[in-house]
């Protein structure tokens, strides 16, 4: 039996849960105290200087400067598996030659161009939204096509050139998977470790105001080790032990989340020791061999109840850790990734759509203005506007345009410091090679920083194309054009589908409601008629929209921020509840709740469910005894008064 009843009825959590922060603008200019990503800058450099130095040996600059585009595909790797990695630079290098191809191509026609702006950016951020493809987004497929429509019109040099690009894609895909060799399960093993550390941070928040949020953020590092594990190696070494022995770590990480969940329920608080060992089980996972394996404590081990199960589970996956207990091969489950990528991104809930065709439009709009008016450097115009909406929302927009105007301004003297030098050669090769592993490296702490290296990497690349044109003109033409780029992205932000997830929002809480509602009619029947089972991973997925649409509609514009933040409670409590059934789900119950009681929770359920999707607050119910899980009904009765959001937070449209 997995919720043992108590007496107490309709229990508060005394503890209120609390919201996530909203972006300010002055964090635009906040440090993060984020790792510095070494590998990253060490492979950047790699892929963007070697091509131009081998360029300029063989006297070549300009086919050196063509592949070292190529080798932007090394920025899109992040920490998929070896496996996902090779398929994922094999298609960013290809995509990558062929935006080239197409700016070479139609260098000459500026409404083909302004077209082929915004749909080659449109394209980009649907297909890395659908495919959940970490990285730059469409940023470096617009900088590629923007450098291909500024090369002069030579129709018989094209397939040359874009050939050079493809190189340097390669040179980028060698030097991505170079870790396979040292470490080819490295990826998967740090996402599973991942989960156990996520664990750690649940059980140790258990009880406090922190407790929802390290609750979603389990569930979501759950879920990245469980696609890391079964994307990668495993798929075609099904018998290869290293990686069935993180299957199971990830199963059995699975298994301690629904104990912990189950304790959630009873308001137990947190075991500081537990948490100690699970961080230990992550250390050892990370670095297999460098740490012992953590060893719980026999008075836990025996202990009743849930605490007594927790601790026999993170024994257990102390002894697969360890090797002293067996990695048995069990079955995958169905690899229908795809087809869950693809309803959700065509999903009424989903922004993916509406994103992509905003920032397309919006680029294009920027292209028009730039060759309409006759830029300077027409391609840095759109460049910039495609940069500055990698923020994606409203806030995030503004921080990027705040950091790349600020960062381009003190970047320029950078570059005038550096091009007053004179480079050639090989010393152009060096000094991009230093300028990209600069960018990489503080790259995640503050995009502003990174920035002011970025500049004198673009006013390099553009002296060495053209050295003809003197440096002034690069470094006035490079603040105008950044300046409207920002500009233009700024506005696409603001005025086009700007409440696309606010007003989603209440239609996705009411289905995750009735979601719930029908997998607690399952539990409480005891199963249902496999035709409508409701599968408690549907669930997670539809929890964890909800609560990024949560999220990018609190960034939306700040004046609605007040009224998107009432929705919080109701946000949270979903997500507990959610939870909640997921782990009730997996063990059963004991006992069976009458047809009668059945249908008047489904009848109220749909009740609540109807409510939210007005924005209003669902009228006073009455939820009947629940004789075989009391705290199911005490949960129920919390989401209820959760989701009393009134006046203030209708209608989100």
């Amino acid at each position: 039996m997995i919720i043992e009843p108590h007496h107490n009825a309709a229990i508060p959590r005394k503890i209120a849960q609390k919201a996530p922060a909203a972006g300010k603008v002055s964090d635009a200019f906040r440090i993060k105290p984020l790792p510095l990503q070494w590998f990253r800058a060490v492979g950047s450099a790699i892929s963007a200087a070697v091509p131009v130095l081998i360029g300029a040996l063989a006297g070549h600059m300009e086919y050196g400067l063509c592949a070292s585009i190529g080798g932007f595909a090394f920025l899109y790797v992040s920490n998929e598996t070896y496996r996902q990695r090779a398929l994922k630079l094999l298609f960013v290098a290809l995509g990558l030659a062929l935006s080239f191809g197409l700016g070479a191509l139609t260098g000459t026609t500026p409404w083909l161009m302004v077209l082929l702006f915004g749909l080659i950016g449109a394209a980009a951020v649907f297909c890395f939204g659908v495919f959940q493809v970490a990285g730059p987004s469409a940023m470096f497929f617009i900088l590629t096509f923007s450098v291909g429509t500024s090369l002069p019109f030579d129709l018989s040099a094209v397939p040359v050139r874009t050939g050079f690009v493809l190189a340097g894609g390669a040179l980028a895909w060698v030097v991505g998977m170079a870790g396979w060799l040292l470490r080819p399960h490295h990826p998967e093993m740090k996402a599973v470790a991942g989960a156990y550390a996520s664990l750690a941070r649940l059980v140790e928040s258990m009880g406090t105001e922190h407790q929802n949020e390290a609750q979603h953020q389990a569930a979501v590092a759950l879920q990245n080790a469980a696609k890391a594990v079964s994307g990668g190696e495993l798929r075609w070494r099904r018998s290869y032990e290293p990686t069935q022995r993180l299957l199971l770590l990830s199963r059995k990480a699975n298994e301690i989340y629904l104990t912990v969940s189950e304790m959630l329920l009873q308001h137990q608080t947190g075991d500081k020791e537990m948490a100690s060992a699970l961080l230990g089980m992550a250390a050892g996972i990370r670095n297999p061999g460098r740490i012992e394996t953590p060893h719980v404590d026999g008075a836990s081990a025996e202990a009743e109840g849930l605490a007594g199960r927790l601790a026999v589970q993170v024994g257990q996956a102390r002894n697969l850790l360890g090797g002293t207990e067996a990695a048995v091969d069990r079955p995958l489950e169905p690899d229908n990734r795809l087809r869950l990528m693809l309803s959700g991104a065509f999903n009424r809930h989903s922004t993916l759509l509406g994103t992509a065709c905003r920032y397309g439009l919006t680029i294009a709009v920027a292209a028009a203005v730039a060759y309409g008016f006759g830029f300077h450097r027409s391609y840095w115009v759109p460049l910039s506007c495609a940069a500055v909406m990698l923020g994606t929302t409203a806030i995030g927009t503004v921080h990027r345009a705040l950091q790349r105007t600020a960062g381009t301004i003190v970047g320029l003297f950078v570059g005038g410091v550096l091009l007053s030098l004179k480079p050639e050669g090989v010393y152009v090769a060096l000094a991009m090679a230093v300028l990209q592993f600069i960018v990489e490296l503080i790259y995640l702490r503050n995009y502003a920083l990174a920035v002011i290296f970025i500049t004198p990497s673009a006013l390099l690349i553009a002296e060495s194309s053209h050295p003809e044109t003197a440096m002034s003109y690069f470094m006035s033409a490079r603040v105008v054009d950044i300046l409207v780029g920002s500009a233009i992205g700024l506005a696409g932000v603001l005025l086009l589908w700007r409440r696309a997830s606010s007003s989603r929002l209440p239609g996705a809480i009411a289905d995750a409601v009735r979601k719930e509602g029908a997998l607690l009619g399952q539990i409480l029947s005891g199963g249902r008629p496999e035709a409508e089972l409701v599968s408690p991973a549907e669930l997670e997925t539809l929890l964890l929209r909800v609560r990024m649409l949560y999220n990018a509609a609190l960034a939306e514009p700040m004046r609605r921020r007040e009224r998107i933040s009432l929705w919080w409670p109701a946000v949270a409590e979903l997500q507990h509840f959610g939870y909640v059934l997921i782990a009730a789900a997996e063990k059963g119950l004991e006992r069976k709740e009458t047809p009668e009681t059945l249908g008047r929770l489904e009848q109220l359920v749909e009740e609540m469910s109807q409510a939210v999707r007005r924005s209003e607050s669902p009228a006073p119910i009455k939820v009947p005894e629940l004789s075989s899980s009391p705290s199911l009904r005490d949960e129920l009765i919390e989401l209820h008064n959760a989701l009393q959001v009134g006046e203030g937070a209708a209608p989100l449209k």
